[in-house]
């Protein structure tokens, strides 16, 4: 029989948490593409962490954080681009794998 603090450690799969730690090596089916066919974003919860997959203009999938880094506005609510989704708050735009790499009102120069 289990202690109470082995069953936690082989039961809980967080962020942080050792099982966590060992399901985050390994591939897991989280959707089926179809799911992304009449809306192109769509907010899923995969081991304890919610995130927003969506499919970019070319057909392309993605995996970004639920909110935006600026104003933590939510992803779901993003637009597809060709290479991205962009946030509908103040237009930061985040690649495939949540790196954001566009920033347009931040990009300007001071006079």
């Amino acid at each position: 029989m289990l202690t109470k603090e082995e069953n936690e450690r082989l039961t809980h799969i967080g962020p942080g948490t050792p099982m966590g730690e060992v399901f985050r090596r390994y591939w897991h089916p989280i959707a089926a593409t179809s799911d992304l066919d009449e809306e192109p974003t769509r907010q899923i919860t995969v081991l304890g962490e919610t995130m927003v997959l969506f499919r970019d203009r070319k057909g392309r999938f993605g995996c970004v954080g639920p909110q935006c880094a600026h104003r933590r506005a939510g992803m779901v609510f993003g637009i597809p681009e060709d290479d991205g989704l962009r946030c509908a708050y103040h237009g930061w735009k985040y690649d495939h794998v949540g790196r954001c790499i566009e920033q347009p009102a931040e990009d300007m120069e001071a006079p």
